[in-house]
C-alpha cells in the first residue's frame, strides 16, 4: 500500500506570512480544490489508474484506505499541513472531522466517458 504519510519537503515562515512546498514529485493532470463541512465523507470508491495525493490544507480529517486485492484496511488520520498518497487499487472514504479545506493532485484528469472510478463501500468505524 501507498505511503501513509507525504512529509512537506520545503517550509518557510517568516513576518510575511508561510509558504510550504506540499508535492515535489510525480506527473500530475488535474489539481482539485475542495471545502468541506464536518461529518462530510469523499470517496467509497478506487481507481485503477489513478494515482491522489490527497494534502488537507484546513481542518481535519480520517482517511480510511482499504487493498482491494486483500482487502487489508488502514486508517490515516490527517492534520492540516498533512497529506497522503492513494494509490490505484486503494478504495478510499475520507471523512472530514471539522470544517476542512483541501488540495488533491490526480495523475489523471476527469473523463467523463471513461471515469476510472469504482464504487467500493466502506464502513467508517
Amino acid at each position: 500500500m501507498g505511503k501513509a504519510f507525504a512529509p512537506v519537503r520545503y517550509k518557510r515562515t517568516d513576518e510575511r506570512g508561510l509558504f510550504v512546498e506540499v508535492l515535489a514529485e510525480g506527473t500530475w493532470e488535474a489539481v482539485i480544490h475542495g471545502k468541506m463541512h464536518a461529518g462530510a465523507v469523499l470517496g467509497h470508491h478506487y481507481h485503477l489508474i489513478t494515482r491522489i495525493y490527497f494534502y488537507l490544507t484546513l481542518g481535519q480529517a480520517e482517511v480510511t484506505i482499504v487493498d482491494i486485492k486483500d482487502a487489508s484496511r488502514r486508517t490515516v488520520p490527517l492534520e492540516e499541513g498533512q497529506g497522503t498518497y492513494l494509490e490505484p487499487g486503494e478504495a478510499h472514504a475520507i471523512r472530514f472531522l471539522r470544517p476542512s479545506e483541501f488540495i488533491m493532485a490526480k495523475s489523471v484528469r476527469h473523463d467523463p466517458v471513461d471515469p476510472d472510478t469504482y464504487p467500493y463501500e466502506i464502513e467508517i468505524d
